[in-house]
């Protein structure tokens, strides 16, 4: 399947990812948000109640962690991974979005740390724009009360959203 993944305007081909390969390595991960009382950590499927309680002071509804890193889980260079970045903030700021640091890390350190951000109200449609102009295979979502969940990009195979 052809997506547009390519942040210069290159069409490149997206290698259509298998969620069941996928799908335990993004589960096992941790998410950390930055808050401004310290670091507070998201597991998938399980409760939030730190960081719900954190968005609920701040007013939020929903948050997506959203990296812009090592597109379609394909290792990317330091230097290509902060320029990816920065364009993933302008792209916040550009939306009018609140946004907080976030990292999605590899408990077993197979992986490297991957800086992103935590989004506040961002919408599906542009979530959807976003997995497919950044080229991720998936975002984490939390709607408290709902545990936190993988949100996919539309070329990854399998069942529907966990």
């Amino acid at each position: 399947m052809a997506t547009n993944s390519s942040d210069e305007g290159h069409r490149a081909v997206r290698t259509v990812a298998k969620r069941a390969e996928l799908e335990p390595v993004y589960r096992s991960a941790e998410y950390d948000v930055e808050t401004e009382s310290g670091t507070r950590t998201l597991h998938i499927g399980a409760p939030a109640p730190e960081v719900t309680s954190w968005m609920k002071a701040h007013g939020l509804r929903r948050i997506v962690l959203f990296t812009a890193c090592n597109p379609g889980s394909r290792p990317a260079t330091a230097r290509d991974n902060q320029q990816r970045q920065r364009r993933l903030e302008q792209a916040v700021a550009n939306h009018g979005l609140r946004a907080w640091p976030a990292c999605n890390r590899d408990p077993l350190g197979h992986w490297p740390d991957e800086p992103g951000l935590a989004i506040a109200d961002l919408s599906d449609s542009v979530l959807v724009d976003w997995l497919e102009h950044f080229d991720q295979n998936a975002a984490v979502l939390l709607e408290p009360p709902a545990a936190p969940r993988l949100v996919w990009h539309p070329a990854v195979s399998g069942r529907d959203s966990a």
